[in-house]
């Protein structure tokens, strides 16, 4: 009926193709486990974090174990507070080689006397570098007043100053405190000032 040659064939077709339909029934059952795990996961992780019904500015973290808490403030004071922040580490760092593009990029969010200050600010360009980089360490909204239409931040900064001296770049640092003034303009808040608090 068969020659040997076909019964070697055929008996060799099927034994690949029951390896085959194992290797894929394998991997069947181990995609439906990742989904069911992902799907698992996906469950346990809706409705981690609890909120504390003692103290509504808490969040109770159950993975790892830690309170998160919420900021203090309407969403508008968070905003003053976060553009205090930006505009004092965006205006205050600088080079004498970047073109004063930082007080060029702040143009908008200032007023107009204020403005004016900042571009009598304006640094020198020069070849030998120098320059400084502020970070802001922290932030404390002092006053928020919408109805007179003032508001005022105070940030404790970090400034690094750096100068090249005989091709070699020397730096020193200093921490300060600074204040920026608000003002509402058109419904819009704006830089009005910035002081250093220390002079």
């Amino acid at each position: 009926m068969f020659t040997m040659r076909q019964k070697i064939f055929i008996s060799s077709g099927v034994v690949v193709a029951l390896l085959l339909v194992i290797v894929f029934a394998l991997l069947y059952l181990k995609q439906k486990n990742n989904n069911s795990n992902v799907d698992n996961s996906a469950t346990s992780i809706i409705g981690q974090n609890v909120a504390d019904s003692n103290n509504q500015n808490t969040i109770f973290n159950p993975i790892n174990n830690q309170d998160i808490g919420k900021p203090d403030g309407t969403p508008e004071e968070l905003f003053v507070k976060q553009m205090a922040r930006f505009f004092v580490e965006r205006f205050f760092t600088y080079s004498n080689q970047n073109n004063n593009v930082n007080i060029k990029e702040l143009q908008d969010s200032v007023t107009v006397n204020m403005r004016g200050w900042m571009n009598s600010q304006f640094q020198k360009q020069d070849a030998l570098y120098s320059g400084v980089t502020t970070n802001v360490l922290s932030s404390k909204l002092t006053n928020f007043d919408k109805t007179s239409g003032l508001a005022n931040v105070v940030l404790e900064i970090k400034q690094v100053f750096s100068k090249e001296v005989n091709s070699i770049v020397e730096q020193d640092s200093k921490q300060k405190t600074v204040q920026v003034n608000f003002k509402l303009v058109n419904n819009e808040w704006k830089v009005d000032g910035v002081w250093d608090v220390n002079n």
